[in-house]
């Protein structure tokens, strides 16, 4: 894992490396155990490194045999040794141990094409001299970020948005379409675009090509396709292929050279993850040792906490539990320090009990954290899929199966008309307690975009679970989970993203991944005798949830103190005066306690990265 940066220059000029390696120092935490660079001419490139695989120091960038070709790379590429051969047997030679220079080898051999037989996590640039062509690429779904900044004088890139800030020719401001969008629904991911104008980051399964002379093409190589059959019983076929491709990718992303250990909510995700890993080396591994350390944030007395489950995990796995609970105080010391790391604003407090967990696994010395992020979205984990799961029966007129199913899943039905009922009313009466326009500024209500009419419509599944991966959930998820993990100089795997198991899963009939008021059933069979079976028929869904409510409660002096302040920096996009009076009423609703989150992150980001 690392941070990398570069530029080409489209002015005729040749590029200066003390800038790319001004961006580079200005990513540090991303690769503090090493450094390189190249630059001939228009292009420079820049790299800092996080050694996971091949410690040895002075390898990047990586080249091909004849020096023409350079390579800067974050993330890794699963079962690369595979790979190796099939290009050692076409006559490459390797001159390192790293999965990063299969990529360099695969591109002499396949051209840019070689994207499709990358199973991995990616964001990487590829100096190709012969064709003067900078190529990068990103990863299927987006788990290494990309941003790129581009003038008429030149292109600049990096990892993350802070050393493109940090580039003498970049000019940025807020981006008040992302903005205003933000504090207006907490959306924080529209398409390309990020919350600084002329900053954008390369899409999820695309690849840019940039010459000298100024051309730039953007294509997508990759889609996420789900399909949309519903079509009878689960087959012993479906259920063990799942089960094989699962522990392959745990197989394939427990191989490192540095200390690896897991995250534990105590779900299903993550539980089957540290069995996954029982299960493959019983007795350890050198990068985990006998016993691997999990990682949980727990908050005891609530309704969401978990620690009974995972600690149910450890027992049966022999791992060991490393538990933390956050507190609102801490939350109110750290925040303008996880600010500056996400570097654009985030949507709840959730954020926070994971960069937490990032943090005590760095203490504990752990370098790689395997976490189940992914899996709701290839599984169809999240609750309100089954409404649009019932909606996609009555579509396809299958009214036997959505009799059954919605049988099954009243348990989720009814809970959440409630829940949508109490929302609806606390809407209301949120609207008829303030006024919007008063809150938020016109330049808010003007500019907002309009981002209903993008959601799938509600008997389609498989677009919805197409678009959470794409578009709406998923990139959000895991730009957190970056920036939280890489702050802390931590590599971050997620392997319900491991390629070939999400094409398999995504590739069978809907009722495999909902059926009988369960999520995840195909899942849930491939667990068996894997999983604890408490676990393993879990109904509930939680994740790393603090007490937001308590939290905001706690945190009213401290708030009503920070907007007294007469410096407020962002009073362009709402009314301070009218955030207090907010402040000073006896309760809050969670529209309410929401908005005044989203417009303290607002004033936070604004005044760190603009004044």
């Amino acid at each position: 894992m690392c941070g990398i940066a570069g530029e080409v220059r489209f002015d005729g000029s040749n590029a200066d490396p003390s800038t790319t390696k001004a961006m580079c120092d200005l990513q540090l935490h991303r690769g503090p155990d090493d450094e390189g660079y190249y630059q001939q001419g228009p292009v420079a490139l820049g790299i800092r490194r996080l050694s996971i695989i091949d410690l040895t120091k002075g390898l990047y960038p990586i080249s091909n045999e004849a020096g023409t070709i350079h390579l800067i790379f974050n993330g890794e590429i699963y079962g690369f040794q595979q790979l190796r051969e099939k290009l050692e047997a076409e006559g490459h030679r390797f001159r390192s141990a790293t999965d990063a220079e299969t990529v360099v080898h695969a591109y002499e051999e396949w051209g840019t094409q070689c994207l499709d037989r990358l199973n991995g996590m990616f964001a990487f640039a590829l100096w190709d001299e012969a064709k003067r062509l900078l190529w990068i690429a990103r990863d299927p779904f987006g788990i290494k970020p990309l941003y790129y900044f581009k003038c008429e004088k030149f292109l600049a890139f990096a990892s993350e948005i802070k050393p493109l800030l940090g580039h003498l020719g970049v000019r940025s401001s807020p981006n008040e379409r992302v903005v205003c969008t933000y504090l207006k629904s907490g959306l924080v991911e529209l398409g390309d675009e990020t919350f600084f104008t002329g900053i954008n980051r390369l899409a999820p399964g695309h690849q840019m090509s940039v010459r000298p002379d100024g051309t730039v093409q953007i294509g997508k190589y990759w889609s996420a396709a789900v399909s949309r059959r519903v079509d009878g019983s689960v087959s012993e076929d479906e259920v063990s292929h799942t089960r094989n491709l699962f522990l392959k990718a745990i197989e394939e992303e427990v191989v490192s050279d540095a200390p690896l250990g897991t995250c534990l909510s105590g779900g299903i995700d993550s539980s089957s993850i540290l069995c996954a890993i029982g299960q493959i080396h019983p007795k350890g591994t050198a990068s985990m040792g006998a016993r691997p350390k999990t990682f949980s944030a727990i908050f005891p007395g609530e309704p969401f906490n978990e620690a009974s489950y995972a600690q149910k995990v450890c027992e049966i796995t022999g791992a060991q539990y490393n538990p933390l609970t956050p507190t609102a105080d801490e939350l109110w010391n750290d925040l303008p320090t996880l600010v500056k790391c996400q570097e654009e604003p985030f949507f709840s407090m959730s954020i926070y009990a994971q960069w937490r967990v990032m943090k005590k696994a760095k203490e504990s010395g752990i370098t790689v954290l395997l976490d189940g992020q992914g899996g709701d979205e290839l599984l169809a984990g999240y609750h309100p899929y089954y409404e649009y799961y019932l909606m996609n029966l009555l579509r396809a007129r299958k009214y036997l199966a959505f009799a059954r199913e919605f049988v099954h899943s009243l348990y989720i039905i009814i809970p959440r008309l409630k829940l949508y009922l109490k929302s609806a009313l606390a809407k209301t009466a949120f609207w008829r307690a303030n006024d919007f326009s008063e809150i938020l500024t016109e330049t808010v209500v003007d500019q907002a975009a309009a981002t209903d009419s993008t959601v799938p419509p509600r008997d389609d599944l498989a677009r919805r679970l197409e678009f959470d991966v794409a578009v709406f959930k998923l990139p959000a998820l895991l730009r957190y989970e970056d920036k939280n993990s890489m702050w802390h100089s931590i590599e971050a795997r997620v392997p319900y993203l491991h390629r070939t198991l999400y094409e398999y899963v995504a590739s069978l009939p809907l009722d495999r991944k909902l059926r009988n008021g369960l999520t995840k059933f195909v899942f849930r069979l491939a667990m068996r005798d894997i999983l604890p079976e408490e676990i393993r028929r879990r109904r509930d869904k939680i994740g790393f949830e603090p007490p937001e409510k308590k939290w905001m409660d706690a945190l009213r002096p401290s708030l009503i103190e920070f907007f007294s302040n007469s410096s407020l920096h962002a009073l362009k996009y709402y009314n301070a005066d009218r955030v207090l009076k907010l402040l000073h009423r006896p309760t809050l609703t969670i529209e309410e306690l929401h908005l005044i989150w989203w417009i303290l992150n607002l004033e936070l980001w604004y005044t760190e990265f603009f004044e």
